[in-house]
């Protein structure tokens, strides 16, 4: 993507304040922000990628299955402004999110919301800054649910919106959809562990680790087959069926007792390909909504697209995208490809290309 991403119809600045609409719920954040720095994305896509903090990944503590899943739900709508620069955004009040309760229950039509409402707002995290400070905090000071609805608003406190925001070294990456489907904790918590490793494609972990890991403490998993076929095989049913993964194991010998797994795990879709899909994905639903805006404002965002990254177009050419529609459609479409790094080689050309199937000549100007 380019180092400078234009704000989209959703943004809306008043002083201080960013508005963010999304599908499922509205989020406000008075911060310190560029709006030229702006990525904004909604998340109603089938895959999206999203990343979150390893201790709140693997820990069978800080969250319960369907607290996981509100978790879960949380980082589908912040993933859209993940793409902020974080030398330009301070947030320094709460942001709000709401869900209805069936997203949280699925599968489970006889769980009741109000406990997982009563866990989750006590629910801390922590974590050291590079300067060794130590900070702990509840993730969610007021979570709310209103029966007659079926709403649950979640506040999210200031603090952890970076970490939540900032992508990182120790963070694992796997398609949000994929976890929200997985209907067992044991399912859950395997998936995420193993999503740390799809790159390398091997896991190897002994077996009193991975019956922490993923919260399997009943004295009888103790017995390797009970813990094989009650817990690993009946999640790994799960996850080949349900995620992108497609995960295997061989037990980790030591003479005839069985002391670990080494798990081979591949990705039906290359990562690539993945991430690729999700650039699409995200290029249609942008598109869509700077479409749905006002013609005068959209004329106005492709001027500004114009003059900051098209300098080589003549007056002519911009004329020409400005004052037709078609040629308009066409530029907006080219232009996110173009953001999105679908036109390394040369943006200029390719959104030329895309518009009025302008190519280069030797000499490199437009013909």
């Amino acid at each position: 993507m380019r180092k400078s991403s234009p704000a989209t119809s959703s943004l809306q600045l008043s002083s201080n304040q960013l508005s963010l609409t999304f599908e499922s719920s509205t989020v406000t954040a008075p911060v310190e922000v560029n709006p030229e720095t702006i990525v904004l994305r909604t998340s109603n896509n089938k895959t999206i990628l999203i990343r979150e903090p390893l201790k709140l990944l693997t820990s069978t503590t800080e969250f319960g299955f369907f607290e996981r899943r509100l978790y879960w739900l949380v980082l589908r709508e912040i993933r859209n402004i993940q793409a902020i620069d974080k030398l330009k955004i301070k947030p320094y009040e709460e942001i709000k999110f709401r869900f209805h309760y069936s997203e949280v229950i699925k599968g489970h039509p006889n769980a009741t919301i109000k406990k997982v409402i009563d866990l989750i707002q006590k629910r801390t995290i922590n974590w050291e800054d590079e300067n060794g400070k130590h900070t702990n905090v509840v993730v969610f000071p007021m979570a709310e649910y209103w029966p007659k609805k079926g709403v649950i608003e979640l506040t999210m406190y200031h603090a952890v919106i970076p970490v939540f925001l900032y992508l990182g070294s120790g963070y694992a990456q796997y398609g949000y959809e994929d976890a929200l489907i997985l209907s067992s904790e044991y399912a859950q918590l395997l998936f995420t562990n193993l999503a740390r490793f799809r790159t390398t494609g091997i896991w190897r972990v002994n077996l009193v680790e991975l019956r922490q890991l993923i919260g399997a403490h009943e004295k009888s998993y103790n017995n390797y087959s009970a813990f094989r076929t009650r817990v690993i095989d009946l999640s790994l049913r799960q996850i080949n069926e349900h995620t992108n993964l497609q995960v295997s194991y061989e037990p980790l010998m030591q003479g005839r007792a069985v002391i670990g797994l080494v798990f081979s795990i591949q990705t039906k879709a290359a990562p690539e390909e993945l991430e690729k899909e999700t650039k699409k994905a995200e290029i249609r639903q942008r598109l869509d909504e700077l479409l749905q805006t006002d013609i005068a404002d959209l004329i106005s965002y492709a001027a500004k697209q114009l003059q900051t990254y098209y300098p080589s177009f003549t007056s002519q050419q911009r004329k020409a995208i400005l004052t037709n529609s078609e040629n308009l459609k066409a530029f907006i479409r080219a232009d996110l490809y173009a953001e999105y790094g679908f036109a390394e080689k040369d943006p200029e050309a390719y959104v030329a290309q895309s518009v009025f199937n302008y190519k280069k000549n030797k000499a490199g100007e437009q013909n």
